[in-house]
């Protein structure tokens, strides 16, 4: 009996699930108001590259194709299409260099990291450098300064013996 009851609940738990998203999928989205759709299209052509002058954003360029590509970014998002949706679009139609910002995977990361990694080795840099310069200043500071200090007569004799030396092998 167990059983049977068991499965009544699953039968109507499926039923009341399958209600609830048709439901969901029923009711419709709220609409976007003029500005709201604007000021998405604004934000998601930030984010694409211009494929005529490149150097430019969608949304800042003036070129034809720019245009274009603003017009079809209104369209989806009147559609009702997210951000990613519509970026996945473009992505697909004219590879990752379309977006201004590389994505956060694969090289798109190596060229995320690469402005930190070189400011932290930067950083190590200077602080080698630093403390090198330190220790090279107190050592020359402990050691004995020979300028100033007059020479005994014995030091003196035996530089001159050197020099004689050593002008006598030339």
């Amino acid at each position: 009996m167990r059983g049977t009851g068991q499965r009544v609940w699953a039968r109507h738990a499926g039923w009341m699930l399958m209600a609830l998203a048709l439901l969901i999928v029923a009711v419709p989205a709220r609409a976007l108001t003029p500005e709201e759709v604007e000021t998405r299209v604004q934000t998601i052509t930030d984010g694409l590259r211009c494929p005529t002058c490149q150097a430019l954003s969608v949304k800042d360029s003036e070129a034809s194709f720019s245009n274009e590509i603003r017009d079809k970014v209104r369209r989806m998002v009147e559609e009702g299409q997210s951000d990613d949706q519509i970026k996945a679009y473009f992505v697909a139609r004219y590879g990752e260099w379309i977006l201004r910002e590389p994505p956060k995977k694969g090289i798109g990361l190596v060229v995320w990291l690469l402005p930190l990694v070189g400011l932290v080795g930067a950083g190590g840099l200077i602080t080698w450098s630093i403390l090198k310069r330190r220790s090279e200043r107190e050592a020359a500071a402990a050691a004995p300064k020979l300028q100033g200090t007059a020479l005994t007569a014995e030091q003196r004799d035996r530089i001159q013996a050197d020099l004689k030396r050593y002008e006598e092998e030339e």
